[in-house]
């Protein structure tokens, strides 16, 4: 969104492909943009863990497809709309032979429990076909926020541009009638099966609390109740007044909230969906820098905030992005 905003302020025509809820979010903050046609995909996982790999490698051959389909899709895209220059976001099929080609992503070294060194060969191979891959990162590994995952020097064409977020700062509020504020992403079953047990937890425990379901879908709509305020998704502006008001935030650990957390300066509970290493390994990592806590899951309706007195959102992280030199080469 933050590079979007940028392009459209100098005068550039933006064009924008996603679908499901990426495009409902991207359609609220840039109405500017113009969408384009997407080749949907969404990767399916299972309730159980120990299953959730052997489902994730089955469906391997599909992903490849995938990236076969979206090539082929960006050749279409590139044609009918006079393109000049591709930024993807971990999208790994858009990338253009005649077209500057930028990836974002902030997983040069994927973690997972096995067959480590085939994901990674594909993962390089894809992000070679780039002419450059921007790494919303701190370059610094004291300072990073990815860990282990933003760091490989055999990558060629690596640039760190630090964190990238639509958030603003919102310092912390030591109101203890504050609400919480829990913002529920991610893919299904896992997104619904964490929304269920927040409730449940929020029924147990009676305190104000605010929740963001992160889905436009009507199935299974939740019913705002007492002490529980429920929306479905928000644009930047309404997020960042709920959560200047909000006592801590609890959220899944995907990096995206992690970076939106650093810039709010939020302190926040990480519950990392079962099953995604990347999530698992990034709410540990920062939990023990005592930057976030983190809980499991399964655990969550254990939770007792008494335990986020030993973390605290660092409040020296801060990126200013200068947008005109990293686009300078490009103009």
């Amino acid at each position: 969104m933050p590079i979007a905003n940028y392009l459209h302020q100098q005068g550039a025509k933006v064009y924008i492909c996603a679908s499901g809820s990426a495009r409902s979010l991207m359609q609220m903050e840039c109405i500017y943009a113009v969408f384009v046609e997407d080749v949907p995909f969404e990767v399916t996982y299972s309730k159980n863990k120990t299953v959730n790999w052997f489902k994730l490698i089955a469906q391997l051959p599909k992903m490849l497809l995938q990236v076969y389909q979206e090539h082929q899709l960006l050749k279409k895209i590139v044609h009918e709309h006079q393109i000049d220059m591709v930024i993807s976001d971990n999208r790994y099929g858009f990338y253009h032979a005649h077209i500057f080609s930028v990836f974002i992503t902030h997983q040069l070294q994927i973690k997972v429990p096995f067959a480590a060194q085939l994901v990674n060969s594909i993962n390089h191979y894809f992000i070679n076909k780039f002419n450059v891959c921007w790494v919303p990162d701190f370059e610094s590994s004291d300072k990073s926020l990815a860990g282990e995952l933003s760091r490989n020097k055999t990558l060629k064409h690596v640039q760190y541009i630090g964190p990238l977020s639509r958030a603003n700062e919102s310092k912390n509020i030591e109101d203890k009638n504050a609400s919480v504020l829990y913002l529920v992403s991610g893919v299904e079953p896992q997104r619904t099966i964490f929304e269920k047990i927040i409730i449940q937890y929020h029924t147990q425990n009676a305190h104000k609390a605010i929740l963001i379901r992160g889905t436009t879908h009507s199935n299974n709509r939740v019913k705002p109740k007492e002490n529980l305020i429920v929306y479905d998704m928000c644009d930047a502006k309404q997020l960042q007044s709920l959560i200047s008001a909000c006592k801590y935030v609890v959220c899944r650990s995907g990096y995206s909230s992690i970076m939106d957390l650093i810039n709010w300066k939020k302190d926040a509970v990480l519950v990392p969906t079962p099953g995604q290493n990347e999530q698992e390994y990034l709410a540990e990592y920062l939990a023990n820098k005592k930057w976030f806590y983190s809980i499991n899951q399964i655990d969550f309706l254990k939770f007792n905030e008494v335990a986020l007195k030993d973390f605290k959102c660092p409040g020296h992280l801060t990126q200013t992005h200068n947008y005109d030199q990293l686009f300078s080469n490009f103009k």
